[in-house]
């Protein structure tokens, strides 16, 4: 898994090891923050699937991936390019 700035994943999960002199509450926290990155991480990670091309229709942040399903095979997985909107989809 890629992940998109590796140096704070690091320093998380360097955390996680380190007990909290009063006891485990830091560890605790610093847990769910690295499960709350990771999490997120695998979500962007999914593809979203639809049937056609998502080109205006669907919202999302760039890098995220859709499988149209109705499409053949090697024309059907489009990258989100640019912008935060429904455009700038690309067939890859």
């Amino acid at each position: 898994m890629a992940l998109n700035n590796p140096i704070i994943a690091v320093e998380r999960i360097t955390s996680i090891v380190k007990l909290d002199p009063n006891g485990d509450a830091l560890m605790t926290l610093r847990m769910a923050e690295f499960i709350e990155a990771i999490t997120l991480q695998v979500n962007q990670n999914i593809p979203t699937s639809g049937t056609g091309s998502p080109e205006g229709i669907v919202t999302a942040e760039p890098f995220k991936q859709y499988l149209d399903t109705a499409a053949a095979a090697g024309s059907n997985l489009y990258i989100k390019k640019t912008g935060s909107g429904s455009t700038g989809w690309q067939l890859v």
